[in-house]
């Protein structure tokens, strides 16, 4: 039973959707918001693939368990990339970087 159908209105807002984020996430770049640009543009682009997913591939008119596969899809790619951020941040047998002020050779 398909519940919800994609109209000609709903991808019209869903492509304005898109422009606008596009827009924002462009305008943040600019504004220079240091190590908070790369969490807002990431947030930013989830949220335009949930767009994309649910309205442009028709996944909000597919039965739940389709549904759960790209949910649980997405849950597993956000599982790795956590475990490959925190795999360098939690090392200490990174060899120390060289002193420049000590010269083996003159």
């Amino acid at each position: 039973m398909i519940r919800a159908h994609v109209t000609t209105p709903k991808l019209v807002v869903s492509w304005v959707a898109l422009l606008v984020l596009t827009f924002l996430s462009f305008g943040i770049s600019r504004v220079g918001l240091g190590e908070a640009e790369l969490v807002i543009a990431l947030g930013i682009s989830v949220v335009k693939t949930f767009v994309v997913l649910f309205i442009f591939m028709h996944l909000v008119e597919q039965r739940f368990a389709n549904r759960l596969i790209v949910i649980l899809t997405f849950l597993f790619i956000v599982l790795l990339v956590t475990l490959t951020v925190a795999d360098p941040m939690t090392r200490k047998t990174f060899p120390m970087r060289p002193d420049p002020a000590a010269r083996p050779y003159p």
